[in-house]
């Protein structure tokens, strides 16, 4: 109720600020453009809470997967619902953790963003998590901003005071490459998880042989932008459960026969 809720809100609030530009200039200037497989700008420098800028690549922890959020700090409407739906998310799933496991990334893709806007968004978010884990936020100049955001096929636009933009989630692997978006600002615990496990190959955090199972048996819906189930791995997976099944009562059975004839000759 809470989630449905929060989407009602979300439309509500975000609908009039789409219809104050163009529906043309919105329609081909602002949304996705996915280009999974290819790599984030990491060249791009950006500057985090304690006004340190570094590039990309060493901002983050390289033997980790990313997850990216894109916002800018001072949106009322459509960031704050994202950033929310993303704590939720993420404090949903126990076993894998943000700074622990993955590095959970929020850049700003409005210039005007400081050192000090990022560091009060992360001092929010961050109370909510114990001190161990981070969701580290930062700040860029425009030509960093654009470095980012083109590279991973995010377009947004400026709508006087405020930005039309796209809303959602990427998860990048170890080296930088895009594995996956999540769109919207409210996420399934499952999907969140399995794109997690596909961006580290199946090994992050305190991943079991049950998440493994997980991804061997979903894959991602590019329709409906959910993981849906292979039904073919589903049937091959049952099949080989069966046959282990059988081959485990037959080995039973023969054990008994031959325990069985044992006492007959004794």
């Amino acid at each position: 109720m809470k989630n449905f809720i929060v989407f009602i809100l979300f439309l509500a609030l975000t609908l009039p600020a789409f219809s104050i530009s163009d529906e043309a200039d919105i329609t081909y200037n602002v949304g996705w453009t996915e280009k999974l497989g290819d790599k984030i700008d990491f060249n791009a420098e950006i500057t985090s809470s304690k006004n340190l800028t570094k590039k990309f690549k060493d901002s983050v922890d390289l033997n980790k997967p990313t997850v990216l959020i894109l916002a800018y700090y001072s949106c009322p409407k459509m960031c704050t619902f994202l950033l929310d739906g993303v704590l939720e998310v993420v404090n949903s799933i126990n076993n894998i953790r943000p700074g622990l496991d993955y590095n959970l990334v929020a850049l700003s893709f409005d210039k005007k963003d400081t050192f000090e806007t990022s560091g009060f968004k992360e001092e929010r978010y961050n109370k909510d998590m114990s001190s161990n884990e981070q969701w580290a936020f930062f700040s860029a100049d425009s030509i960093n901003i654009s470095a980012v955001t083109n590279s991973v096929g995010f377009k947004f636009k400026e709508d006087g005071d405020e930005f039309a933009h796209p809303a959602g989630i990427i998860f990048l692997t170890k080296e930088g490459r895009i594995s996956r978006y999540l769109s919207g600002v409210l996420f399934d615990p499952k999907d969140f998880r399995l794109a997690l496990l596909e961006a580290s190959d199946g090994v992050i955090g305190k991943s079991s042989i049950s998440d493994k199972v997980l991804l061997y048996c979903y894959d991602f819906d590019p329709v409906g932008k959910k993981y849906a189930l292979r039904a073919l791995n589903v049937i091959k997976l049952g099949g080989a459960v069966t046959l282990i099944l059988i081959v485990i009562f037959m080995f039973f059975m023969w054990f008994k026969k031959n325990k069985n004839n044992e006492g007959e000759t004794k």
